[in-house]
C-alpha cells in the first residue's frame, strides 16, 4: 500500500466520529440513488399495463423519467454538500500534519492523493452498504405503494374502465450500476475540492495553520451584544469567522425546509380542491351515462369532428329519473349535456365587453342541456314561455387567479343561435328566453366553481339526444339505492363488463362521491409515499452534516474554550454562547429557506389556479413545523456536543 493511502487510512481510523458521520452521507445518499433508480425500473412495468401502444409507452416513460432525474439532481447536489463537508473538515484538521510532510518533501499531487484515498476508502465501504439499504427500502415502499394501489383498484373497477396497477419489484442490474457510478463521482467530485485546497497551501502556512483559522479583525452588529450580551457577541464572531464550518450544514437544512414546504403546500392546495369540488355532495351517490366519441381531424374545415356512438335520449333519461325516484326517502336531480360539439358565431356588438376578453366572437362554445321534466317546468315558469321552449342561461364563470367572477356575456336578446357542427353544417337554434343567473332558483343554478369547463352559450331545450347524462341521489340506505340503481341501468343498458367504452359504445357509472373523494385521497397518499420518503432521507443525509459539523466544531475550539475560561468565562456562559449559535445558524437556514420555498409554493400554485378557483394561502403549518424542528435539531445538537466540555480540564484542553 502507497504511503499516501496508508496515511489516510490511519486518519479514517483515528477520527472514528468524523469517518462515521461520512459514511453515513454516502451510505444515505446512494441508498436513495438507488431507490430511484429501482423505483423507475419497477415502475416501467406499471407503464406497460397502462401504455396501450409503444407510443403511448414512450411518452409515459418520459413523463416517469423527468422526475427521477430531476430527483437525482437535487441528490447529488446535497450530497456534495454534505460530504464535501465531511472531507473538509478532516484536511482542516491536518492542515498542521500537511505543512510537515510538504516540509520533508511531499508534493501536493501526494497530498492531494491523501484526501482523494479517504473518499476510496469511504466509497469502498459505503456504496455497497448504500445499494444495499437501498434496496432494502425500495421493497418495502413498493409494498406499501401496492396496499395503496391495491384499494385504488378496487374503487377504480366503478369509475373508469377496467385498469389493474400493480408494481413489481425490480432488480436490474443497469440500475446498480447506474447508482454506484453516480454515488462513487459524487464522492471524488466532494473529496476533490478541499484536497486540492490544502495542497495549494505553502508548508510554512500550514504548518502556522492559516488555512485553518480567520485571523481577521471581525466586526458584528452591536445590537447583537446589547440583546444577547458578551456570549451573543462572541456567537456572531465565531459563525462568521467559522463561515466555511456550518456554510453546509445551512444549506443542506435549507434545502430540506424548501422540499418539506413545497411537499405540504401541494398537499394543502390539493385537499381545498376536494372540498371545493366534492364537499357538497358528501353522503350523495352518482349515477353517469357517457356515451363514447370518436375525434377526427377534418382537413376541409380545420376542425376536430366528433362522432358521438350512442347518445342517450332524454326522453329515455326521464323514464330512469321516475324509476330512480321510485326509491323510498330518495330525492333525484338530473341533467343531460350536450357539450363541445357546436360553436356559434355572436356578433360582437351584442357581447359585453367581458366575454370578448375571454372569448373569440366567431367560435363560442355551446352547451345544450336538457334537465327533468319537473326542472324544465319550473324553468319556463319563471321565463314566462310555453312548454317547448329553448331558453338560454345567460352566465359565464371567469377564473382570475383563483377569485371566481360570474358575467353575463350577452348585453342584448338573441332570437336564434346558428350554430356549426364540426363537419361545417349549421344548426339554426330559436331562443324563446334569456335567463340570468340570478333569477334561477338556487338548486337549479349550474355549478360555477370550475370554470375551466364554463362555456359562453348554455341552450336548455325540452328534450334531445345528449351524449352525457347524470343523476344525483341523496337517499338514506346507500348500499340498498346502489344495488337497485345498478338494476335499473341494467334494464336500459345492458353491459358486459369485460367490454371497453370503445367495445361498448357507452359506459354507466354508480358510485358514492365520497368514493371519488377516496380515489382522489390514494392517489395524494401514494404521491406523498414517495415525495415524503425522499424527503425524509434527504433531511437525514443533511443532519449527518450538521451533526457532524457542530460537534466537531466543538471539540475543535475546545482550546478556545478553555482561554475563554481561564480569564472568567463560566461552563454557562459557554452553553449560553453555543446555544446562540445554534440560534443563529438555525435563523439563517430559515431565512434562506422560508422566502425560497414560499416563492415556489406560489410558482407552483398560478398554474393550478388558472384551472381551479382557489386563492393562494401560505402553507403556515408547514412553516411552523420548519421553524420548530430547525430549531430543535441544532439546539439539542449543540446541547450535546457543549455537555462534552463539563468534565474536562482546562489544562487539558490548553495543551
Amino acid at each position: 500500500m502507497k504511503l499516501t493511502a496508508k496515511l489516510a487510512y490511519s486518519q479514517l481510523i483515528v477520527n472514528r466520529k468524523r469517518t462515521i458521520f461520512t459514511l453515513l452521507g454516502i451510505i444515505l445518499s446512494t441508498a436513495i440513488i438507488m431507490i430511484v433508480c429501482t423505483l423507475v425500473t419497477s415502475g416501467t412495468n406499471s407503464v406497460m399495463l397502462i401504455a396501450g401502444d409503444p407510443v403511448q409507452h414512450e411518452a409515459l416513460f418520459a413523463l416517469l423519467l423527468i422526475p427521477a432525474i430531476i430527483s437525482t439532481i437535487i441528490i447529488v447536489v446535497m450530497s456534495v454538500i454534505v460530504i464535501s463537508n465531511g472531507f473538509r473538515v478532516s484536511a482542516n484538521e491536518r492542515v498542521t500534519q500537511f505543512g510537515i510532510l510538504k516540509s520533508v518533501g511531499a508534493t501536493k499531487r501526494q497530498i492531494t492523493a491523501t484526501v482523494m484515498y479517504e473518499s476510496i476508502f469511504l466509497s469502498m465501504v459505503g456504496i455497497p452498504i448504500g445499494i444495499i439499504l437501498g434496496l432494502f427500502l425500495a421493497f418495502w415502499t413498493v409494498q406499501i405503494t401496492n396496499h395503496f394501489l391495491y384499494d385504488l383498484n378496487n374503487l377504480t373497477q366503478i369509475m373508469i374502465e377496467t385498469l389493474y396497477i400493480y408494481m413489481n419489484f425490480t432488480i436490474a442490474w443497469k440500475a446498480i450500476a447506474i447508482a454506484m457510478i453516480t454515488s462513487f463521482v459524487t464522492v471524488l467530485f466532494s473529496a476533490w475540492k478541499p484536497a486540492r485546497k490544502a495542497a495549494r497551501l505553502s508548508a510554512i502556512d500550514s504548518i502556522r495553520g492559516v488555512g485553518q483559522v480567520n485571523v481577521k479583525k471581525i466586526r458584528t452588529n452591536p445590537l447583537v451584544g446589547k440583546i444577547f450580551g458578551f456570549e451573543g457577541t462572541l456567537a456572531a464572531k465565531s459563525l462568521k469567522r467559522s463561515r466555511g464550518n456550518f456554510r453546509a450544514s445551512v444549506s443542506a437544512l435549507t434545502i430540506a425546509i424548501i422540499l418539506f414546504v413545497i411537499a405540504s403546500g401541494i398537499a394543502e392546495t390539493v385537499g381545498r380542491i376536494e372540498d371545493m369540488m366534492f364537499g357538497a355532495l358528501d353522503g350523495a351517490v352518482q349515477i353517469e351515462y357517457l356515451s363514447a366519441r370518436h375525434l377526427e381531424f377534418n382537413e376541409k374545415t380545420g376542425l376536430w369532428e366528433a362522432n358521438v356512438v350512442n347518445p342517450i335520449d332524454s326522453r329515455i333519461a326521464d323514464v330512469i329519473t321516475e324509476r330512480l325516484s321510485a326509491f323510498e326517502n330518495t330525492q333525484i336531480s338530473a341533467s343531460g349535456f350536450h357539450a363541445y360539439l357546436y360553436t356559434a358565431a355572436i356578433p360582437q356588438e351584442m357581447l359585453s365587453p367581458q366575454i370578448r376578453q375571454w372569448e373569440s366572437p366567431d367560435r363560442l362554445t355551446v352547451n345544450i342541456i336538457t334537465r327533468t321534466p319537473n326542472d324544465y317546468a319550473r324553468l319556463i315558469e319563471v321565463a314566462g314561455v310555453p312548454h317547448g321552449s329553448n331558453i338560454l342561461l345567460n352566465f359565464y364563470s371567469i377564473n382570475n387567479r383563483g377569485n371566481i367572477t360570474v358575467i353575463e356575456p350577452l348585453q342584448y336578446n338573441l332570437n336564434a343561435i346558428q350554430m356549426t357542427d364540426a363537419e361545417g353544417e349549421v344548426h339554426e337554434m330559436p331562443v324563446h328566453a334569456i335567463l340570468a343567473i340570478d333569477n334561477l332558483p338556487y338548486d337549479l343554478r349550474p355549478f360555477t366553481g370550475n370554470p375551466a369547463a364554463s362555456v359562453a352559450i348554455n341552450l336548455i331545450v325540452p328534450y334531445g339526444y345528449m351524449r352525457a347524462y347524470g343523476w344525483t341521489a341523496t337517499p338514506m340506505d346507500i348500499p340498498a339505492f346502489m344495488a337497485y340503481a345498478r338494476t335499473v341501468m341494467d334494464d336500459f343498458f345492458p353491459l358486459n363488463p369485460a367490454d371497453t367504452i370503445a367495445q361498448a359504445g357507452f359506459r354507466t357509472m354508480i358510485f358514492e362521491a365520497h368514493d371519488f373523494v377516496r380515489l382522489m385521497n390514494l392517489g395524494i397518499i401514494i404521491a406523498s409515499v414517495f415525495v415524503y420518503s425522499f424527503i425524509v432521507i434527504l433531511t437525514l443525509i443533511g443532519l449527518t452534516s450538521v451533526i457532524s459539523t457542530i460537534s466537531t466544531n466543538v471539540r475543535m475550539r475546545s482550546r478556545e474554550f478553555a482561554v475563554l475560561q481561564s480569564v472568567g468565562m463560566t461552563y454557562g456562559g459557554i452553553k449560553h454562547m453555543l446555544n446562540l449559535e445554534s440560534i443563529m445558524c438555525s435563523a439563517k437556514s430559515l431565512l434562506w429557506g422560508l422566502p425560497i420555498a414560499i416563492l415556489l409554493t406560489y410558482l407552483i400554485h398560478l398554474p393550478i389556479s388558472s384551472v381551479f378557483p382557489i386563492t393562494y394561502q401560505l402553507p403556515w403549518l408547514a412553516v411552523t413545523k420548519c421553524v420548530a424542528g430547525v430549531f430543535a435539531i441544532t439546539w439539542i445538537t449543540m446541547r450535546f456536543s457543549a455537555s462534552r466540555l463539563r468534565n474536562e480540564s482546562i489544562i487539558d484542553r490548553r495543551f
